[in-house]
């Protein structure tokens, strides 16, 4: 059976490359140019990034970010903002009831009773259809979602192995194929056939409606309840070039999806320069 989706071990570098960018200029970290333990599987991507000019070499002693990294990440760190707050309402869509999970999102205090929410089996993810159907790259926002659940794990033991070698990948992939899309949405009821583009258009336009309306209900407390993982980090390393923070932004700058086919300028291009 062919399938739809692939990565190249170039793809690869630049997913992994943007991941450890990450890790060097907003933890802050850098590594010894002798690498040692589970950090010599990152050898492959390290060089990757030297030889693009996202790191360089300080003092014939470390890796440290380079400007240029910066503003890649910078960029990246753009459309990751996009995804959190525009795709994420659509993890977790009931197709029976016609019922987004994130309606509910303001009823839960408890981080641990809203993940058990999500998981309930009524819920589709709808992420990659809505980015098909956008015609955005699923892999990217597969591999988003990924960074957002901690699914490489830095905290974690052989993350380094299984940031560019390991299975990770495959599960991305599989996700992308076996993923609800939006070609197969198309129904029949009572009155006769639903087309599958009609049913996409109508859960992305319901979607940004309830984007703008939690955005507005978060304006208005302080703070914010918090479903994140808590992956900050201590400034326990020197900083080379300034961190890269997420932008906030107001309610009405999400009315633009109200359009379906609308797609954010932040989403053209790659982010590395």
């Amino acid at each position: 059976m062919s399938r739809k989706y692939s990565l190249t071990e170039e793809q690869k570098k630049q997913f992994a490359g943007i991941y450890v960018l990450e890790y060097m200029i907003n933890k802050p970290s850098s590594f010894e140019l002798l690498l040692r333990d589970e950090d010599a599987d990152l050898e492959p991507i390290l060089e990757w990034l030297l030889v693009k000019e996202y790191i360089e070499i300080l003092d014939k002693e470390k890796y440290v970010p380079t400007e240029k990294g910066r503003e890649s990440l910078s960029k990246f760190m753009a459309r990751y903002t996009e995804f959190l707050n525009v795709f994420d309402v659509f993890c977790a869509v009931d197709l029976e009831e016609g019922e987004f999970a994130f309606s509910s999102y303001f009823d839960f205090e408890d981080k641990q009773e809203w993940r058990a929410f999500l998981n309930e089996e009524r819920w589709e993810d709808l992420r990659v259809a809505v980015a098909e159907f956008k015609k955005l790259d699923p892999v990217e926002i597969v591999f988003m979602s990924f960074i957002n659940e901690d699914r490489f794990g830095k905290d974690q033991t052989g993350w380094q192995f299984d940031l560019l070698l390991g299975t990770v990948w495959d599960e991305i992939l599989e996700i992308c194929e076996t993923a609800v899309h939006w070609e197969d949405l198309g129904y029949e009821d009572d009155e006769g056939e639903v087309p599958a583009e009609e049913v996409i258009q109508d859960i992305i336009k319901q979607g940004a409606e309830l984007l703008v309306e939690l955005k507005k209900k978060e304006a208005l407390l302080a703070p914010p309840i918090d479903h994140g993982n808590g992956n900050g980090y201590e400034n326990d390393g020197e900083e080379y070039v300034e961190r890269v923070v997420m932008e906030e932004y107001p309610p009405d700058y999400y009315y633009s999806y109200y359009d379906p086919f609308y797609v954010s300028p932040l989403w053209l291009g790659l982010w590395l320069l």
